[in-house]
């Protein structure tokens, strides 16, 4: 087997090391100082040699181990030591001596902001370091420390971050900087680290080298950036030796290897993925099973403000979509297959099954996984939801509370009914919304209706400027602020004491809770002249319905809309399309859809059947009135669905000789026809006497369509 040096001075080269001595690749490795001995990984496969070697020690030493393989890995910034491991590598092969050379070569960041100044060269970097006042904290290592230290003024004001090394530690004494001034520290550090330093130290610039995510550039740029300080940045050198060869990925390092060892690599990695829900956005609020995933990711996916206070092993990505995600995926898991094992957190805002993207990537991965695109395992790790913050802050709880999203809505889609209704049937209603415009228009909602209610609003909610209060409408309609928010919706009557209308309604001490049952009075409904189905026959019928979450009703001759409101307010998840072709008729739907905040109910104006061609299918149907159009109306119900529920109601002796008919004319189950007689007392004098209603034949049944030798 070909021997193999590795010249290790980043993260890739100990990486690559692990990795070989995994495959049984024997190898030996050279590092410079005894720091780099400590984190390389004992192996009985791995010989370490250390020590720094001046050209002519580091020729002798390839010639006298007879490598044939030989990796710089060594740090982007130390470009003498490559252009010596290349000169030495040149002089071997002249000698006739079998030697490999190949570049491991780290991904550099390049991108800028406002506050990120780059400088050519580290005497350019300095000379603009002269014109900045207060603290510099110093992040480009101790090689080259001697450079910021000529200046005596400036020296007084540096405070460096080194490895805790001795050499580091040497070096930085004898650029006599006290000890206040040294922060011997190993990564990586995250945004949070690195903003408290910046903070403990009073810090107004930061300097650092033009790295990847592996070094740690963007979380210094984050931090940089919420300290609102400048980022001066010291570009890489460019490579300008002749003929100097292109520098290899990871990947392209160990393929290589594999190809002169005869060691086979894998097509692709398996990955272990685990989508998180990554709380409120601080580390704080962030479970530690996913902060604990976050620390050993090879591979992070998220929105920028999710992913930018950590780094990933290997890359980190700001993609939250599930085909960028898969698309990035499939590539990661070629380019890297040498590490045969990659591990990949993918992290959402708050909770991963509350309003989140998540159930999309989940699906998309999982199809992905099924097809055998991609292989491995994928999970989902909960997080906290912005609803219990709030109820935490403000010391309530929300498990009898609705939730409702307009995150993203236009005024064109609804949503003030849908909240209407929501908080009709809750009573409390937490509500996500897309910013401080949102907020706005619920003010606005709610300044126009004259509501009596709470509204709380969560701003910011675990972060540094988190604010919780107490706005009204009008106060809503100021707010200016951008940010994330969160809002707490609570209804209240006039008094703690119910009287007889706010019992009906369903009022328990000051907040209005809505009834899980049918049951609103005839005289809550605005009804003029138009029939109405009244109240215990509407209880009846619609028990004889038999509704269930997510049926389509059409409520056929609808009039005021008694049934179509009932229905709508049993559950948001049912659709209701009141059908009616009388005008006066039409204006009380209207009016009384406003009333009751049914914003799933929706009012169609036409005569049945030709009124029925509507986008959804009925799973239900209760007919008022027919018009003289019963059968066209069951023809055309049992086209749409083979298996509709239908209930009607008949009073006059036309229509209820019809209804023997239906079960010779149709394919029918479960027929039922049920005769009520309902009567109202009334006080008349010092008596109670009876007021009879008309007595009601309610015929229910499921229609499974005409038979042949149906009537037409």
């Amino acid at each position: 087997m070909k021997k193999i040096l590795i010249f290790s001075g980043t993260t890739e080269g100990r990486r690559l090391s692990e990795h070989l001595a995994k495959k049984q690749i024997p190898h030996d490795v050279s590092v410079a100082t005894e720091y780099g001995e400590l984190v390389m990984k004992e192996h009985p496969l791995v010989t370490i040699h250390r020590g720094r070697l001046a050209k002519e020690e580091m020729a002798q030493f390839l010639k006298e181990h007879q490598f044939e393989v030989v990796v710089d890995a060594t740090h982007p910034y130390a470009t003498e030591v490559t252009k010596t491991i290349r000169a030495c590598v040149k002089e071997r092969k002249a000698a006739g001596q079998e030697i490999e050379y190949l570049r491991l070569e780290r991904d550099i960041a390049a991108d800028g902001t406002n506050q990120t100044q780059f400088y050519q060269t580290i005497e350019d970097c300095v000379q603009a370091l002269e014109q900045v006042p207060g603290h510099i904290l110093l992040t480009t290592g101790s090689k080259e420390l001697a450079k910021f230290c000529q200046s005596e003024r400036l020296r007084k004001r540096l405070y460096v971050r080194v490895l805790p090394g001795i050499e580091s530690l040497s070096i930085c004494m004898e650029q006599g900087l006290l000890p206040k001034q040294i922060l011997a520290l190993q990564g990586p550090f995250s945004v949070e680290m690195n903003e408290a330093l910046l903070h403990q130290y009073e810090i107004t610039c930061v300097v650092t080298k033009q790295g990847g995510a592996t070094g740690g550039f963007p979380e210094k740029q984050e931090a940089a950036r919420r300290a609102n300080i400048p980022l001066f940045v010291i570009k890489k050198e460019t490579d300008t030796q002749e003929n100097a060869p292109e520098g290899l990925s990871f990947s392209e390092v160990c393929n290589r290897i594999a190809t002169l060892t005869g060691a086979k690599e894998k097509e692709s990695a398996n990955l272990e993925i685990l989508l998180a829900g990554a709380g409120m956005g601080t580390e704080a609020t962030m479970t530690l099973e996913t902060r604990n995933a976050i620390e050993q990711a090879d591979l992070l996916y998220g929105a920028s403000r999710l992913i930018a206070p950590y780094s990933a092993r290997l890359k980190k990505e700001a993609k939250y979509l599930a085909n960028d995600i898969l698309e990035s995926l499939l590539l990661a898991s070629k380019e890297y297959a040498p590490l045969e094992t990659l591990k990949v957190v993918i992290l959402f805002s708050g909770d991963s099954g509350f309003y989140s993207g998540c159930k999309k990537v989940y699906e998309c991965l999982s199809r992905a996984l099924e097809e055998k695109k991609l292989t491995g395992s994928l999970r989902i790790a909960p997080g906290i939801s912005s609803v219990q913050m709030l109820a935490a802050a403000l010391g309530t709880n929300w498990n009898d509370a609705g939730i409702y999203s307009i995150h993203g809505k236009s005024d064109k889609e609804g949503w003030q009914e849908e909240v209407l209704s929501c908080l009709e049937q809750q009573g409390r209603l937490f509500l996500l919304v897309s910013g401080a415009k949102d907020i706005r228009r619920l003010g606005e909602l709610f300044a126009a209706k004259k509501e009596r209610l709470h509204i709380y609003v969560g701003y910011q909610l675990s972060y540094p400027e988190q604010n919780v209060k107490e706005l009204s409408p009008e106060e809503c309609m100021q707010v200016e602020k951008e940010g994330l928010y969160v809002v707490l919706l609570e209804r209240e009557t006039n008094s703690i004491m119910q009287d007889e209308t706010s019992q009906k309604a369903g009022t328990i001490g000051s907040v209005k809770k809505s009834a899980i049952t049918p049951g609103i009075s005839d005289d809550e409904f605005l009804r003029a002249k138009v029939p109405m189905t009244k109240e215990e026959v509407r209880e009846v019928s619609l028990c004889k319905l038999r509704l269930q979450e997510n049926s389509v009703l059409y409520d056929i001759g609808s009039g005021t809309g008694s049934i179509a409101v009932e229905a709508a307010r049993l559950s948001k998840h049912i659709t209701v399309y009141a059908i009616e072709q009388k005008e006066e008729a039409l204006e009380l739907l209207k009016q009384n859809k406003e009333k009751f905040g049914v914003s799933n109910m929706k009012i169609i104006g036409g005569t049945a059947p030709g009124a029925l061609e509507l986008p959804e299918q009925p799973t239900h149907a209760f007919i008022g009135g027919s018009g003289g159009h019963l059968w066209e109306i069951l023809d055309c119900l049992s086209k749409k669905n083979p298996s509709t529920r239908v209930v009607l109601n008949a009073v006059s002796l036309e229509t209820i000789s019809e209804l023997p008919q239906i079960k010779e004319n149709y394919a029918v189950s479960g027929f039922e026809l049920v005769q009520m007689q309902v009567s109202r007392y009334r006080s008349l004098g010092a008596y109670q006497m009876p007021k009879a209603e008309n007595p009601i034949l309610i015929c229910s049944f499921t229609l499974h369509g005409k038979k042949k030798n149906g009537r037409d």
